[in-house]
């Protein structure tokens, strides 16, 4: 104690916020749904995004309830389209928080049962493949397209 005690401020480390390093073949795909109540039909969209390139798609489908379940199918039908493409590594993007905390958790929820078990056992099929929600701000690309599938479907 008799001692004089210095101290010795060390640098703090610095934390850097940067996306993670991306794999060449790993694929981005980013979804959304948009869902009409009064019809019960739903648009889809997703973009899959690679280092060299970007492509849109979109879908729609009649008699989808609930909201949730557009979402789920939104994110079937962007691994269904991975998979038939030949993508082995994907990452799927989804502003449904929802979800994507029920796929991570394995959960089973009764609303969407079918979709979600369909999910479960086509994400066997890649090599590599995880689930992430986004904001809705960073997924506006894909509610444009699910809102544009939507709207061709409700068109007389």
């Amino acid at each position: 104690m008799a001692q004089p005690t210095t101290t010795t401020s060390q640098p703090k480390p610095v934390i850097r916020v940067e996306p993670n390093p991306r794999r060449p073949n790993l694929y981005f795909i980013s979804t959304d749904a948009a869902w009409n109540s009064s019809t019960g039909n739903a648009g889809f969209g997703w973009i899959v995004d690679d280092l060299a390139s970007t492509s849109q798609h979109a879908a729609s489908m009649t008699f989808v309830s609930p909201p949730l379940m557009a979402e789920t199918l939104a994110v079937l039908k962007a691994m269904t389209f991975a998979l038939s493409s030949g993508l082995e590594h994907i990452s799927i993007l989804s502003d449904s928080q929802i979800l994507i905390k029920t796929i991570n958790k394995r959960e089973m929820k009764t609303e969407i049962f079918g979709a979600i078990s369909d999910l479960y056992f086509l994400s066997n099929a890649f090599k590599s493949v995880s689930f992430h929600f986004i904001s809705r701000s960073e997924n506006v690309r894909a509610d444009e397209l699910a809102k544009q599938a939507l709207w061709a479907l409700d068109q007389p």
